[in-house]
């Protein structure tokens, strides 16, 4: 029998995002536990938004199920730290039968996460992913139940940002450059590398100063002036879709003036923070920005 090994990338970050081929799948870092009565979504059947993980039959609901149904979640980051393993590990198993629907397939995950974890935990996970496993999921709104075997021969475990600059050297047939590497996602990191090397001292996440911090700061406003509440994860699609015009209770609202002002604020945040790095890297050097 001939055992084909599948390359599949994942990205740690407020959402968790699966790269394997043609398939792209993103979702939130949300674990909860299961709602009494809740029979799953009868408008949409998809398997990424009805995601159980069947463990020790007991079941997780995972991603944008949990995030809207669960009345006990929890994200598995907290402060743009890495802290809850055995968590993420459940949420990366419970992907992967929907990437990699072949049996007895290998796997090698390259895995990204944020600038700010400890290197011992990199490679703790590193460890906890590596092995064959019996995967069990549920389609909350079918209730068709996948389980496949899988093994995980490699899990290459590196901060988040290095994936951009690894794309850039590829760009210059493998040369080493210095560059500065600003990424703005959920989390927003600075990260500075030398002569091949991560200068830790001049690479930081920072925590308020990123889509999070926006979607957040746009929710505050929102509440005050509708005097409802509203989960910041509501926002961050318009967000990236750049859609200012927002539904709540039936209500069109505009958050595009508000979405500039706070924009500007976190601009000036990021560059205050790129200037205090710049200030740890030597005189002599040469920065390439991206």
């Amino acid at each position: 029998m001939i055992i084909i090994t599948q390359t599949i990338g994942i990205d740690i970050g407020g959402y968790i995002k699966f790269s394997c081929g043609e398939k792209k799948i993103a979702i939130p870092n949300v674990i909860g536990s299961p709602t009494p009565g809740w029979s799953g979504f009868a408008s949409d059947t998809s398997w990424i938004n009805n995601l159980v993980l069947i463990k020790d039959e007991d079941e997780y609901y995972i991603g944008d199920l949990a995030r809207l149904q669960s009345d006990t979640k929890h994200f598995i980051m907290d402060q743009g730290k890495l802290d809850k393993l055995d968590e993420v590990f459940m949420l990366i198993k419970s992907v992967l039968p929907i990437l990699s629907d072949e049996e007895d397939q290998d796997l090698v995950l390259g895995i990204g996460v944020p600038l700010s974890t400890d290197i011992n935990k990199m490679k703790e996970l590193s460890s906890k992913l590596k092995g064959s496993y019996t995967i069990k999921i549920k389609n909350e709104s079918t209730k068709e139940i996948i389980e496949v075997e899988k093994n995980i021969k490699k899990a290459l475990v590196m901060p988040e940002s290095y994936g951009s600059y690894y794309y850039q050297v590829s760009k210059f047939d493998g040369r080493v450059v210095n560059a500065q590497i600003i990424s703005l996602d959920l989390l927003t990191e600075i990260m500075t590398i030398i002569e091949g090397r991560i200068i830790r001292n001049a690479s930081v996440n920072l925590v308020n100063a990123s889509l999070f911090t926006l979607a957040n700061k746009i929710t505050h406003a929102l509440q005050h002036k509708t005097n409802r509440i509203i989960n910041p994860l509501s926002i961050i699609k318009n967000l990236k879709d750049e859609i200012d015009g927002v539904i709540i209770s039936g209500k069109k609202y505009d958050i595009g003036e508000i979405k500039e002002h706070y924009i500007k604020q976190i601009s000036n945040e990021i560059v205050d923070n790129i200037k205090r790095a710049i200030n740890f890297i030597p005189l002599d050097v040469t920065i390439e920005y991206y």
